[in-house]
């Protein structure tokens, strides 16, 4: 059971972290000690608030407040996801317009196949498609296509470790100096009892705008199992740029 809870845990830590504004960089992999043949879905929920720079508004000084949601659902070696939020920016260094914007962001789709068992490997396919608001700030109004492979591996029944690395081909922005980034993360847990667990990782992310600088940060997170279908999340983040976000994230499964 607690390999079982950290993995839904790191699984929607994985899912968000599409929807959050920087870092969160954690891995996906299946809720079960083995591939089933039956399908496994869950709803993802959850709250954040960041401050700093960010990807989403472009701005090395912003505020976002973001309510994702999204669904995931699993079979056998496969994975997908697809997952969007709402959101309300407020860029503190444009001067011009001095307020705040809200809307729906863009719309992220993940599938994913473990390629080993034990220690979990999956490699991933993401793509964003651009449904958020250009005029608003909150998309490229362009499309975006990454690859990822991420591990998981336990060393007891109550310690694990993680690590991903990833690339993104990012959709051009005609006079805007973008570039197609890339993304480290590895980290560790450790179980305080059967449904609490506590854990962090290092994280190193490309910002997708020149402009912006690469982050290096340190995330922090607890895990705690409300129920057999439900999987509570909190997190903190912080990095080089003196960004921080915090977050509280749900995974509902759908079946028993």
């Amino acid at each position: 059971m607690a390999i079982q809870m950290i993995q839904k845990s790191l699984l929607t830590m994985k899912k968000f972290k599409s929807a959050l504004p920087s870092a969160l960089l954690l891995i996906y992999f299946h809720p079960t000690l083995a591939w089933t043949a039956e399908t496994e879905a869950q709803i993802l929920l959850g709250g954040f608030y960041a401050s700093g720079q960010s990807d989403i508004t472009a701005s090395s000084d912003s505020e976002v407040i973001g309510l994702p949601i999204g669904l995931n659902v699993q079979k056998g070696r496969w994975s997908g996801s697809v997952l969007t939020s709402y959101l309300n920016a407020y860029r503190k260094d444009d001067t011009l317009t001095n307020q705040s914007v809200s809307g729906i962001g863009d719309t992220f789709i993940t599938l994913g196949y473990d390629l080993t068992q034990m220690p979990w490997i999956t490699l991933s396919l993401n793509h964003k498609i651009p449904t958020g608001s250009v005029e608003k700030g909150l998309s490229t109004g362009e499309a975006d296509t990454g690859v990822q492979l991420d591990y998981f591996n336990t060393l007891s029944t109550s310690n694990s470790v993680f690590a991903s690395v990833g690339y993104k081909s990012v959709g051009r922005v005609s006079g805007v100096a973008m570039q197609d980034p890339m993304n480290a993360s590895a980290g560790m847990s450790h179980f305080l009892t059967k449904s609490v667990y506590i854990g962090g990782s290092i994280d190193y992310n490309e910002s997708i705008y020149k402009e912006l600088k690469d982050t290096t940060g340190v995330s922090l997170f607890s895990g705690i199992s409300l129920s057999k279908r439900h999987q509570l999340l909190l997190t903190t983040y912080y990095d080089n740029t003196d960004s921080y976000q915090i977050s509280a994230n749900i995974s509902i499964a759908l079946f028993d």
